[in-house]
């Protein structure tokens, strides 16, 4: 045991006893060592031990029998590969949960962060509050005036001139200008350019690489369209590359799914060496980057790192930029931006999904983009949104466990949390739902079950006085949760 070490000795016990049980020199049904013993072992206080034991047996790795002591379980949780917690912090305890465990996430999410009786920090979009409501009223009413009986007509299925013209120009200014050979596509969102996307280059049955942990709307989508999710764990520093280059030498990959800047669900930015080295492997093996930039516009600390889109190289890869976080969830708008070859592919499948997207709302983002409207919102939206991740920070600190673990991002609009092993984020959930407030338990996040001993926190949504009553409240009720027995 190292005293020094960011984890609690209690949580290194705990993994170390459960590696001897994972190893077999522990073996289902021998009883365990009495606590004096391992005490003596590892060189450490008995009321470490028993804390260690108690969260073996919450879960699912050690039974005790009243006066006869603790054994292993007779039948032990199925259980993932084991990752070194310091250098994957983010995939939480080794127990997982069963995917019926779970049920219809994404849409009970939204429905939750919309319940008006709790306070919920379970969906990332721009609150009312942050929104520029009354300039874009104007707008709409100026529009309409402008384009007359052509605002209800169908645009043009690769989107309206002015929108894709003003979204080109805007990138431009931000450093990111759509290369020769390049194009431009509108679509209602994000998910919808990533369904599109995976309907036209996979069929059920091909393997779809996303980070570990992900975004829950990607994986409800690879479920949903019956291909496979493979998990690529996720450090401090973002994607993996060292384990992408593992995964890949299985071949058989498709695409690879990644929100490189501040990732959906830590909160961290994938440097722009690893994009690099990322962007070479998968090109290597023939591996489609399909890129996520929805949170690209948020950034309140430091500069822009490279999209993936805008390296050398990176023929291979199909942007998805969207305005649901940056100005308006209700707009269901967002562009895709991928070499003419691939986007006359996509173009087929595309039509036959949305024919064409409401002319008058991509008129209206237009003008707002090309009037410097939208640079003033993000102005305004950046320095709200650092205001409340400090708030969310500062209330964590006050009142969550010491050895949570809290990421910091420097942009966007979620964070991410790992409570002690024996916390299950899913039986928080339920007691926070009665008590009046809302987050995205962890296991939504894995395409295996992990993370149940994480939380998504979204710092967007509330006022930082809110926030830091409602964090204070969810730390109470963590504190409160009934101590498990050794």
């Amino acid at each position: 045991m190292n005293p020094g070490a960011a984890s609690p000795l209690y949580l290194q016990l705990q993994r170390t006893l459960r590696s001897l049980i994972q190893a077999s020199e522990w073996k289902a049904g021998m009883r365990l060592p009495a606590v004096p013993e391992l005490a003596q072992r590892f060189k450490v206080h008995r009321l470490t031990v028993l804390k260690a034991l108690a969260g073996l047996k919450r879960t699912g790795w050690v039974q005790t029998v009243a006066g006869r002591g603790s054994f292993v379980a007779d039948h032990l949780p199925e259980a993932p590969a084991l990752l070194d917690p310091d250098t994957f912090p983010f995939q939480g305890s080794s127990l997982r949960v069963r995917e019926d465990e779970l049920g219809p996430w994404l849409g009970e999410t939204l429905e939750l962060a919309q319940n008006r009786l709790l306070v919920s920090f379970s969906a990332g979009f721009p609150p009312s509050d942050l929104l520029p409501g009354e300039a874009l009223r104007r707008l709409y009413a100026k529009t309409m005036r402008e384009l007359d009986a052509s605002a209800w007509v169908y645009a043009a299925p690769s989107g309206h001139a002015s929108y894709l013209e003003a979204v080109a120009a805007w990138l431009g200014a931000e450093g990111e200008p759509v290369p020769p050979g390049w194009g431009v596509r509108a679509i209602p969102g994000a998910q919808a350019g990533l369904a599109v996307v995976l309907e036209t280059l996979t069929v059920p049955g091909d393997r779809v690489l996303v980070e570990s942990p992900c975004y829950m709307g990607a994986l409800a989508l690879i479920r949903t369209l019956g291909r496979e999710a493979v998990p690529v764990p996720v450090d401090r520093n973002g994607l993996n590359p060292d384990r992408l280059a593992s995964i890949l030498q299985k071949g058989d990959a498709k695409l690879l799914f990644t929100v490189p800047t501040f990732h959906n669900p830590t909160g961290m930015t994938l440097s722009r060496a690893r994009r690099e080295r990322i962007l070479a492997l998968t090109r290597q093996h023939g591996v489609t980057v399909v890129e996520d930039d929805t949170y690209g516009d948020l950034r309140f600390i430091g500069g822009r790192t490279p999209s993936f889109r805008s390296l050398p190289g990176a023929e291979h890869v199909i942007h998805l930029g969207s305005f649901s976080k940056s100005l308006a969830a209700g707009l269901r708008l967002g562009y895709l931006i991928a070499p003419d070859a691939v986007l006359s592919r996509i173009s087929i499948v595309q039509e036959v999904h949305t024919v064409a997207l409401p002319t008058l709302s991509q008129a209206v983002v237009g003008h707002y983009l090309e009037s410097g409207g939208f640079r003033r919102h993000l102005t305004r939206l950046r320095k709200a949104l650092r205001e409340r991740r400090d708030a969310m920070l500062e209330a964590i600190q006050a009142s969550f466990p010491r050895e949570a673990e809290v990421t910091e991002p420097k942009g966007g609009m979620h964070l991410w949390v790992v409570l002690p092993e024996d916390v299950s984020s899913l039986d928080l959930h339920r007691d926070a739902i009665s008590h009046g407030l809302g987050f995205a338990p962890g296991p939504l996040f894995f395409p295996d079950g992990r993370g149940t001993n994480c939380l998504r926190l979204n710092f967007s949504t509330h006022a930082p006085s809110v926030t830091r009553e409602a964090i204070a409240r969810l730390g109470g009720l963590i504190h409160a949760r009934p101590a498990a027995q050794p």
